[in-house]
């Protein structure tokens, strides 16, 4: 088992609100983006990039504070 540094319930919100800026903020590229740019291959493969880069990131968190907060229940009902 590795020991992994403990994310904190305020690091967990800060990175989620982050990742929900960084959502809007490609939302708000797309909805003005021109139709010309919108039908170009290379910009909506940046844009999905961008996008997946941003899941990637909340799902890595997400899990990292599932199993942290599994570890703490499980070690608090040992006692």
């Amino acid at each position: 088992m590795t020991n992994r540094p403990r994310l904190t319930s305020a690091q967990f919100l800060g990175a989620h609100r982050r990742a929900l800026e960084t959502i809007s903020d490609l939302y708000a590229v797309v909805e003005e983006m021109p139709i010309l740019a919108a039908s170009d291959p290379s910009t909506m493969k940046q844009f999905f990039d961008e996008l997946a880069d941003v899941q990637a990131t909340a799902a890595k968190l997400a899990q990292h504070f599932r199993t942290q907060v599994c570890t703490e229940e499980k070690n608090s009902n040992s006692f």
